[in-house]
């Protein structure tokens, strides 16, 4: 029998993704629960290196960031790694090195990296660490991401220099993946692309995206007064930006009309720092932007925001990259108590929420699809039983999609590597 091992934890993210208010959520966010919740199989201690330019070491905004991080996730210690890209990034490992050293060399660290690069520096340090272990954390398939960003939603059409790309791109993400101890991921879809089609071994775990708290429903009653929706109103909600992949113009945009024509009780809510191009796009699909709601919020004001509503929208084409994919909006919806309108083989979610109608799921991307069908059955769903479907939604979020319950798989993954000797 295995046995609970002492280890300390390091997240590594590089190439400025500290930046950005994803990996915010979910990489110190998760870094900040592992060094909070305490247990037998919790770190030591728990840190996050991020590797980066030289220049961030003066750089006002990064080192505004930096600070702001700290704040936000005082129970870590946060380091910045930096180098001159012309000099190979010296001097990043000598200075992996010597924090590797200051965590003591008798306890072996967990490298919890966050991609390929990520991945590449910590099997460096690892050389001169063998008893260390790297975690490969894999957020989506991003040999595909790269062709999707040219347009090419399909690998199989890819072709010339694109193709050339992907096969380069999935070469590498396999060649890393095999050096790394055990790997986690967002989806099942993805653990399994990763098992059957890159040779991933089945010491995979999945871990989606989450949050770190269950929106409480507070402000839900004054923001709707505010806004003017009636008790026996619906508002349903899409929360994000106009990327083309949201298909906000050809698929949410009209499926929102057609259930707000359908029953004058849906009204209807845009969130987004974009909110100049949504009014454009309402007014070309024919309705008015004086009668939805358009806010364009803080980031962290979004949660709340999203608690005044009663369902969410995630409709995008089941392409390899949605399929495979675990959008952090799930999360966000479902903590603010949403249950959530979405694509059938979208979003990487578990069967079981369709199952107790947290999901709603259509299938208007296929071919011939009868939208008017749909929108009435979903009008049905949106119906029932909307209080104790808010609390049956956030039930769920707190065993599935709080970082509270997710990092007991990445310790019970951490154990494994560790004991894989």
């Amino acid at each position: 029998m295995s046995s609970t091992l002492k280890y300390n934890l390091v997240h590594i993210t590089t190439g400025g993704e500290y930046k950005t208010p994803l990996v915010a959520s979910q990489l110190f966010d998760q870094a900040q629960c592992q060094a909070v919740n305490k247990g037998i199989d919790a770190p030591h201690k728990t840190e996050a290196w991020v590797i980066g330019a030289m220049r961030e070491y003066i750089d006002i905004p990064s080192q505004s960031t930096i600070s702001n991080l700290s704040i936000r996730c005082p129970d870590i210690r946060i380091r910045m790694l930096n180098g001159i890209s012309r000099l190979q990034s010296f001097p990043v490992m000598a200075l992996m090195k010597f924090y590797r050293t200051l965590l003591g060399t008798k306890t072996p660290v967990i490298y919890h990296c966050r991609g390929t690069d990520a991945t590449e520096w910590a099997l460096k340090l690892k050389k001169h660490y063998p008893q260390d272990k790297v975690i490969m954390d894999v957020r989506g398939y991003w040999p595909a991401e790269k062709l999707y960003e040219n347009g090419i939603e399909y690998p199989e059409l890819a072709t010339g220099t694109d193709k050339e790309q992907y096969i380069s791109l999935n070469n590498r993400l396999k060649d890393i993946l095999l050096q790394a101890d055990a790997l986690t991921t967002v989806s099942n879809a993805l653990r399994t692309l990763l098992i059957n089609d890159i040779g991933a071994t089945q010491q995979c775990a999945v871990v989606p995206c989450c949050v770190s708290q269950i929106t409480p429903d507070d402000k839900r009653n004054a923001l709707r007064k505010e806004w003017g929706i009636k008790d026996d109103e619906l508002l349903l909600v899409y929360s994000g930006t106009t990327a083309a992949y949201q298909h906000l113009e050809d698929l949410t945009i009209p499926f929102m009309k057609e259930l707000s024509e359908k029953d004058a009780k849906i009204k209807l809510a845009f969130f987004s720092s974009q909110i100049d191009k949504i009014k454009t796009m309402l007014i070309a699909a024919g309705i008015d932007p004086d009668k939805v709601i358009l806010k364009s919020f803080q980031q962290t004001e979004v949660a709340a925001a999203l608690t005044a509503c009663d369902a969410g929208i995630l409709i995008r084409k089941p392409t390899l990259v949605n399929r495979v994919a675990n959008p952090v909006k799930i999360a966000e919806y479902l903590a603010a108590g949403l249950p959530i309108i979405i694509e059938r083989e979208v979003g990487g979610v578990a069967d079981e929420m369709f199952d107790r109608k947290i999901l709603n799921g259509i299938t208007i991307t296929q071919k011939n699809a009868h939208i008017p069908t749909q929108a009435s059955e979903t009008l049905k769903w949106l119906s029932e039983n909307t209080l104790q479907r808010r609390q049956d939604v956030r039930d769920y979020v707190s065993k599935v999609y709080l970082w509270s319950a997710a990092i007991h798989v990445s310790r019970k993954l951490y154990q494994g590597a560790l004991n894989k000797d």
